[in-house]
């Protein structure tokens, strides 16, 4: 059976138009009915594993890490703190943005079903990116809150700040693959993207150890990948060290959300059947 269909380009607005914003209210409901099944099963990953990782990292072998001058004369865990909210961002927006939208093409057709009322394909994304990012919001408060437990943040200003980095980070990384999801066509695809996509990023983000501890050329790639830049935002706003590098952070990873956004929205355009 084919797929169902609408007509119209990707840029028209289909008949009884309820505006932009009031079209991302309209899909509301059923994300929150969708956060009501689904909350308790991403606890472990989003909140009780990045406590284990910091306890582990931070406390356990943070004990054998002596030389805090690599490490911007701070201690290995007040160093890997926000590296840790911040790869767990990235990590968490795979988790949101890679199955549950491929499986809204490929099982429970509920992207067709939306673009049969009077939602165009750009209010669908518009829905599935602003979830993501309320998903990734609320793990990243909940995040904070345990470093500043931990006593890893150097104030309450840095503190708010860090939910705003945090944010961004999963947000930009969100809107890649939500535009990856739609794009594909195969659901093996989606594991490769953790493979070789989530789990390099995270272990050359600059999260762990410095990146200036690999060879040059390793370098080079680290500080091109997204990951890096939010990782150095996080740690800025988590020391209370914010710079005008900070700026380029920031451009960065809104040039990397809104490339994702665009290609989402063209993702969305040739899947629902526009052109």
């Amino acid at each position: 059976m084919s797929a169902p269909t609408i007509s119209g380009t990707l840029h028209e607005r289909p008949p009884g138009d309820p505006g932009r914003w009031a079209a991302v209210r309209r899909q509301v409901p059923y994300y929150v009915t969708v956060l009501r099944r689904t909350w308790r099963g991403s606890i472990f990953s989003y909140a009780i594993l990045p406590v284990i990782m910091l306890a582990s990292f931070g406390l356990g072998l943070g004990s054998f890490v002596n030389d805090d001058s690599a490490l911007g004369g701070v201690d290995y865990l007040v160093f890997i703190a926000p590296g840790i909210l911040a790869t767990s961002a990235l990590t968490a927006a795979a988790g949101e943005g890679l199955y549950p939208v491929y499986a809204m093409f490929q099982w429970t057709k509920m992207a067709y079903a939306m673009s049969s009322t009077p939602l165009a394909a750009v209010d669908v994304v518009n829905g599935v990116v602003s979830y993501v990012t309320f998903r990734l919001a609320s793990a990243t408060v909940a995040l904070t809150i345990v470093l500043a437990f931990f006593g890893t943040l150097s104030s309450i200003g840095g503190a708010l700040l860090l939910v705003l980095a945090g944010t961004l980070v999963g947000a930009a990384h969100g809107a890649v693959f939500v535009g990856y999801a739609a794009w594909t066509g195969s659901d093996s695809s989606l594991t490769l993207m953790f493979r070789l996509g989530v789990i390099p990023m995270t272990m050359f983000s600059g999260a762990f150890f410095p990146i200036s501890q690999l060879p040059e050329w390793v370098q080079v790639i680290a500080y091109a990948l997204p990951a890096w830049h939010g990782v150095e935002l996080a740690r800025m706003c988590s020391t209370d060290t914010l710079d005008a590098w900070a700026l380029l952070h920031v451009a960065y990873l809104l040039v990397v959300g809104v490339v994702g956004w665009w290609w989402a929205r063209r993702a969305f355009g040739r899947r629902l059947g526009v052109q």
